[in-house]
């Protein structure tokens, strides 16, 4: 299914970095990062500078990643769009290791 999300601009630019190395999408990318965090439950807060900007982008999202998301959504009390960034800053923190 298509989705907007409000991506911090630091980790789309690491998304689409990484797409030359995996040679998949970012949509996959994302897929890829939502699974692991609805899996892992990895929950690390960040702090966003100050000075960060966001970006709209259009996504396309499995339907058992959305399930998924929603389940977080409700047992953490987490925005979804906080959600998708940790779930997108756990795979490039994980790819950066």
């Amino acid at each position: 299914m298509r989705r907007n999300y409000v991506i911090d601009d630091h980790l789309l630019q690491r998304l689409i970095d990484l797409t030359t190395v995996y040679e998949v999408s970012v949509s996959g990318l994302v897929n890829t990062a939502i699974a692991r965090l609805v899996e892992t439950e990895n929950m690390t807060l960040y702090k966003r500078s100050e000075c960060e900007n966001s970006v709209v982008r259009t996504f396309f999202i499995y339907e058992s990643n959305l399930t998924g998301l929603e389940i977080l959504r409700s047992k953490f009390g987490l925005s979804v769009f906080m959600l998708v960034n940790i779930a997108i800053r756990n795979l490039v923190e994980e790819e950066d290791e």
